[in-house]
């Protein structure tokens, strides 16, 4: 149905309810279809107002409450038929639904990939950075606390330390890098990359 007979339509059954002296209220209590609905088919906009098929039926309905035949007024043509959504609108509606969900997809694995990094960093920046480790015979002073051969004070990033008495040796420990030291008094300071 052309655009043109939307309206032609729309404008006999608002000429044959004038006719009987019907405002839209009571046409709406009398068919139960809802007024503002009833406007929008007398102005010819079926397209807004419900599925095709509804509207045949509105449209079926309002002519028997005025006196008109709904077949002459519809006529052969199906209101269907114009509001039937073409093939290429439908692989359009298809393609954009396939990629709004791969795009969601990307996201989710997007965001569970920064969270899984954001573990790992603040993993690693809660481990300890280095160690100090005594290799040497006897202790050494390590800020004024003895630390004994062959054991080991894990060293903090930001912090300084000062080293004493550092006879036979010691070695500081990192995550990919090992220092044998063997200078008797010398300090540490860790900084992060």
């Amino acid at each position: 149905m052309e655009k043109e007979k939307w309206v032609i339509v729309g404008e006999t059954l608002r000429k044959a309810r004038e006719a009987l002296g019907l405002t839209l209220e009571q046409l709406s209590q009398k068919t139960d279809i809802p007024v503002w609905k009833l406007r929008l088919i007398e102005e010819g906009q079926f397209d807004r107002v419900d599925a095709p098929f509804y509207v045949r039926h509105y449209i079926r309905l309002c002519a028997q409450q005025l006196g008109l035949d709904a077949d002459q007024l519809i006529g052969a043509e199906d209101l269907s038929k114009e509001h039937v959504e073409p093939e290429s609108r439908r692989k359009e509606r298809s393609t954009a639904g396939f990629l709004n969900t791969l795009m969601m997809v990307v996201c989710l694995i997007a965001l569970v990939m920064f969270i899984y990094s954001a573990v790992r960093f603040f993993g690693v920046l809660n481990q300890p950075s280095a160690k100090l480790v005594n290799t040497g015979n006897q202790a050494i002073l390590l800020d004024g606390k003895p630390v004994v051969p062959g054991e080991s004070v894990l060293l903090k990033v930001g912090s300084r330390y000062k080293v004493e008495n550092n006879k036979g040796g010691c070695t500081i420990v990192t995550m990919n890098r090992r220092w044998v030291i063997r200078v008797e008094n010398f300090e540490v300071v860790l900084w992060e990359r």
